[in-house]
């Protein structure tokens, strides 16, 4: 017991020493430490805040030790941890995949919008939704959870069979996948290993909305990005080609084949490849084409209709 007492840390120490430690490598620091103590104490911060008096004992502080190291080596939080929040969601996160961001929601609020606008005109029908390179799984699962939880909440026998797919390339990436439907309850999400539509030929001509963050930075940047981007998370995720638009062009010129007359095509952009990505759908036949911007004033989310 005295070995344990030696060991042990009281929590408002930790932060103050930690942070100091950590404040070279990281902008956020004092915040990166209390999230790590959060998470190995099974608190929020409001509880957090209210126990600075505590202790961390002898095992609880070798956990958060080996963390911290981890974090001053820059490794993201997320991947620390093995959690990201989105669109209200926890989802398992861990080198296999990107990290969900906060600019990526736009995707799911437009997806949500779009399916309220077909259940609308399509009583009765099938929907399917497919999401190209979905990783984590964060747009997809985001999507189908909105449903599960609306139809709940009205307690309303559903008017359309509604399909949400997910596609990867990478079988790891659909192992996170694979976690995360088993963690927000969605077993109903079909996830599907393909390089983009290689095996989806049971899809052409019958899907209703196609989302994408696919690959997009330019070869040539991907070693420019912070660390915590460039080294950890995978570089199959990054790298777009040489201008970035290798991916956007492949989905844009083969999903035309997948998508019913009327449906859509949605990506998320590049923060200056919008207009781009737009005048290619052009070309290849799609209209009514538009953007919609994210918090910094960029073009983030780009989408079209199939003729």
């Amino acid at each position: 017991m005295k070995e344990r007492v030696n060991l042990a840390m009281l929590i408002k120490d930790i932060i103050e020493k930690y942070s100091g430690i950590l404040s070279a490598t990281s902008p956020t620091a004092r915040l990166d430490v209390e999230i790590i103590l959060c998470h190995i104490l099974g608190w929020d911060r409001v509880k957090l805040m209210i126990n600075y008096g505590q202790d961390l004992d002898g095992e609880q502080l070798y956990i958060f030790k080996a963390m911290i190291a981890k974090r001053v080596d820059q490794m993201p939080i997320a991947y620390i941890i093995n959690k990201k929040e989105f669109m209200g969601l926890d989802f398992y996160v861990d080198e296999r995949v990107l990290i969900p961001r906060p600019d990526t929601e736009l995707l799911v609020e437009d997806l949500v919008e779009s399916l309220d606008e077909m259940v609308d005109n399509k009583t009765g029908l099938d929907i399917r939704v497919l999401d190209m390179c979905t990783g984590s799984g964060a747009i997809i699962l985001s999507g189908a959870s909105y449903w599960k939880d609306r139809q709940a909440q009205t307690r309303v026998e559903a008017r359309n069979n509604i399909s949400f797919i997910g596609v990867d390339i990478s079988r790891d990436a659909l192992d996170v996948a694979s976690i995360n439907r088993e963690l927000l309850g969605l077993e109903g999400v079909r996830l599907i290993e393909s390089d983009l539509f290689t095996r989806l030929g049971d899809y052409k001509g019958r899907l209703d909305i196609i989302v994408s963050n696919p690959p997009y930075i330019e070869d040539r940047l991907v070693e420019s990005l912070e660390r915590d981007v460039k080294d950890y998370e995978p570089r199959l995720a990054l790298a777009g080609g040489d201008e970035g638009m290798d991916f956007y062009n492949k989905i844009i010129e083969e999903a035309y084949d997948y998508l019913r007359p009327g449906g859509k095509l949605v990506f998320e952009s590049g923060h200056d490849q919008a207009e781009k990505i737009l005048k290619k759908m052009a070309q290849v036949g799609y209209i009514k084409g538009y953007t919609k911007k994210d918090i910094q004033g960029f073009d983030r989310l780009v989408a079209a209709y199939k003729y």
